[in-house]
């Protein structure tokens, strides 16, 4: 024991100890996450609407829409359901557990920089994973044809014979949920112009771009996207607090047991 009364033993408080920290753990990284979700609901809310000509000049985030063209014709993705001509993709196959959740098979994102112009200037975007916002499109599917037909065995990596019963038939239905910026599309971009970057080079008027500019690339309405970060927000927010409380009564028994 590590006092004279009785008390816990160091094999017993040692994973009170790393069962605490995990726990406060991960409740870090819920809060964080909300946090950070809860930041972007406010950028997203008060940045102001300017057009591409007005935004390059300002110093702070503002929002501008446009429509989307490929830096060359041939800098373009396919997407693996929908067969879309895009710059940004993110799908997810997932198999229906019930009809409030299910258990995902396969994923993934994929993304190439793009323009995007609005009559009255051009800006070069380049995005990452964390600073997209797509409105998807969900498809279900019971027969293996269908699956093969649906997807693109290229791109995605799972077999649709392994989720059959009888070679044809998937008992439990197979959900297709993609999310696409296809070229053409009319799309919303938050974040701050950087006119000192290599959007010279491309003959666009400024560059917004992840990281330090906190980018919010969406194809939904803005006020949509926003309200889903708020959402998002408080709920990571709460889970985070009801971690951190669990960690910190494990952590006080443990030592107030040893004292």
């Amino acid at each position: 024991m590590l006092s004279g009364g009785p008390g816990l033993t160091i094999d017993g408080f040692l994973p009170s100890l790393l069962l605490g920290t995990v726990i406060a753990w991960i409740g870090w990284i819920a809060a964080t996450s909300g946090l950070n979700s809860v930041r972007d609901w406010w950028r997203i809310l008060t940045s102001e609407s300017l057009p591409i000509d007005e935004a390059v000049a300002t110093n702070e985030p503002v929002q501008i829409r446009g429509h989307v063209r490929p830096l060359q014709p041939d800098d373009t993705l396919t997407s693996p359901i929908l067969n879309r001509e895009c710059v940004v993709y993110e799908y997810t196959i997932s198999k229906v557990v019930q009809d409030s959740g299910g258990s995902t098979i396969d994923s993934d994102t994929a993304y190439q920089s793009f323009i995007v112009a609005d009559g009255t200037g051009e800006i070069l975007v380049n995005p990452d994973e964390d600073c997209l916002s797509l409105k998807t499109t969900t498809q279900r599917t019971t027969s293996k044809e269908e699956l093969i037909n649906r997807t693109d065995d290229d791109i995605v990596e799972f077999d649709p014979t392994a989720y059959t019963s009888d070679g044809e038939t998937i008992p439990k239905p197979i959900e297709l949920r993609e999310g696409t910026i296809s070229v053409g599309d009319e799309i919303t971009v938050v974040g701050e112009t950087n006119q000192k970057s290599e959007g010279a080079l491309r003959d666009t008027d400024a560059v917004m771009a992840s990281g330090a500019d906190q980018l919010t690339v969406m194809n939904d309405d803005p006020t949509n996207t926003a309200m889903r970060n708020a959402a998002r927000g408080v709920f990571l927010l709460m889970l985070g607090a009801i971690f951190g409380i669990f960690a910190i009564l494990i952590l006080r028994s443990a030592i107030l047991d040893i004292i």
